[in-house]
């Protein structure tokens, strides 16, 4: 069953002479309970991809292609529904947890006030709710962070914590941009164990964003490989890491420490 179908999506800024290519026919889909993962370098489209699938594309861009969710078309949505989407059936976290955290207000209090909007639920079931999904993404004492503020928190507390917010609403598709770059290896490795788990137990589909191959090799069901806009392949995990059929794949590969790829 597909969950999110991308078809021929393109994205172009500006206009006439100054119009700059974007994203150009990018095409692949999402199945529940899979995490797909879109790897290229900066400035290869797979954040413009996530963002778009969010509706949160630059002013000044201009979208062609389909994104259907769920059997709903997204491309052309009003603003209105796509707040009713946003944070309800589709959520994203982003690198740097910090950014995406209001400094002044509490952990409960972000976390609760989506929640309310999305589900009209009372502030205790929200408050209850919130630790639920604070103790499912391992935050030390769920009821305690709720009272918190973001500096109160380590780099990789503040990941699980956003990821928490993301999940509360128990949204469809999660999408993860760059989520490990600014942790340690070993917090690395336990954001990404919670994402797969995350992913296994509430049946979501993920789209991970990362230039980081090794990430996906440890994780993804489908890789996606993006270069200046491009989808140049896509396949299963397997297939791609051990016989990628792109030069621009391979080279991605290739430069992993220990890589083996086949010739």
């Amino acid at each position: 069953m597909t969950l999110l179908e991308i078809e021929g999506l393109s994205m172009t800024a500006g206009t006439g002479s100054a119009a700059r290519r974007l994203l150009d026919e990018v095409s692949f889909a999402i199945s529940p309970g899979t995490i797909t993962g879109v790897a290229g370098a900066s400035g290869s489209g797979k954040t413009m991809t996530g963002l778009s699938v969010m509706g949160l594309v630059p002013d000044g861009t201009h979208i062609t292609g389909s994104i259907r969710f769920d059997d709903r078309e997204l491309v052309g949505l009003g603003n209105r529904e796509y707040n009713g989407l946003r944070g309800a059936k589709l959520a994203m976290i982003f690198q740097d947890p910090a950014a995406s955290l209001h400094p002044m207000l509490s952990i409960g209090r972000q976390m609760t006030d989506h929640l309310r909007f999305h589900t009209g639920i009372s502030r205790s079931q929200a408050r209850s709710r919130a630790a639920e999904a604070l103790e499912r993404t391992r935050v030390p004492d769920p009821v305690g962070a709720l009272k918190k503020y973001p500096h109160q928190f380590s780099g990789g507390q503040l990941q699980r914590i956003a990821v928490a917010s993301a999940i509360v609403c128990e949204p469809r598709i999660l999408i993860a941009d760059e989520p490990t770059t600014a942790l340690d290896v070993t917090v690395q490795a336990g954001v990404l164990r919670l994402l797969r788990e995350l992913c296994d137990d509430l049946d979501l589909g993920v789209l991970l964003v990362t230039h980081d191959f090794g990430v996906l090799s440890s994780i993804a069901d489908d890789i996606v490989v993006m270069q200046n806009g491009v989808v140049v392949e896509r396949g299963p995990r397997e297939a791609t890491i051990t016989a990628p059929q792109h030069a621009y794949t391979r080279s991605l590969i290739e430069s992993l420490p220990g890589s083996e790829v086949l010739r």
